[in-house]
């Protein structure tokens, strides 16, 4: 009977590991693809309320961090005048302990500026998220590329 008891007890954990996993993948999947929504319709001010928690902290390659929304949203109004842009995220694996989740993956970037050749680029990505009140938010983002510096 302890051993029934037991394996019943393990599968009840399981399950509960599995749905807290498929909790923060599904919530961070919905970001991510919204995400690439308002980066190519060119919307910081979306992409600001809609992925970062208030007390953020961007880092994006060859500059200081970003502190918080004014920060991330002064970068990406910059970022998106650069022409029409396509991001596609990849999340190659989240790890969930709780209500804080680690999210790691890989973009796929192209930049058409005005009258210009379009810019590609790919690399990878790192998001520490927490879940407040029911939803999924990043509160640290590093990113940078796999190409090397143009000579």
């Amino acid at each position: 009977m302890k051993r029934l008891f037991l394996v019943a007890a393990l599968a009840i954990f399981a399950a509960g590991v599995s749905a807290k996993s498929n909790d923060a993948e599904a919530g961070i999947r919905r970001a991510n693809s919204d995400f690439s929504a308002n980066v190519h319709a060119a919307n910081a001010q979306a992409i600001v309320d809609n992925y970062y928690a208030p007390d953020a902290v961007g880092m994006a390659p060859n500059m200081p961090a970003l502190h918080g929304r004014e920060a991330l949203l002064h970068f990406w109004s910059g970022f998106l005048t650069a022409g029409a842009i396509d991001l596609i995220l990849t999340s190659d694996n989240v790890t969930q302990s709780g209500n804080l989740a680690v999210e790691m993956g890989h973009y796929d970037l192209s930049i058409t500026p005005p009258g210009g050749q379009v810019i590609k680029d790919k690399g990878k990505y790192l998001v520490m998220w927490k879940k407040t009140n029911g939803r999924w938010w990043a509160v640290e983002d590093i990113f940078n590329s796999d190409l090397p510096l143009p000579k």
